[in-house]
């Protein structure tokens, strides 16, 4: 779980910076989520369409918030297994 915050909270940050919403990116699936929003393209590029930016803010955000559901999923089955030993 430390690792989730460990990078969730540098994804969020980089995803702030480039005009994604952080929030989906806060638990979206640690490392995994790191890397995915590194990979993306800025969304607030200077020189930008705004058709642009919105396509690929919109794709971002998109993917964070299906990574986030995976791992509130795997957070579920957890503590459902947690719950029927």
């Amino acid at each position: 779980m430390c690792a989730l915050f460990l990078f969730g909270i540098p994804a969020a940050i980089i995803a702030n910076a480039k005009g994604f919403r952080p929030w989906r990116w806060l638990l979206s699936l640690g490392i995994i989520g790191f890397i995915v929003v590194i990979c993306f393209a800025s969304a607030e590029k200077k020189g930008l369409d705004p058709a642009e930016s919105a396509r690929r803010a919109e794709k971002a955000n998109s993917i964070g918030a299906f990574l986030c559901g995976i791992n509130i999923f795997f957070v579920i089955i957890f503590i459902l297994a947690a719950l029927f030993r």
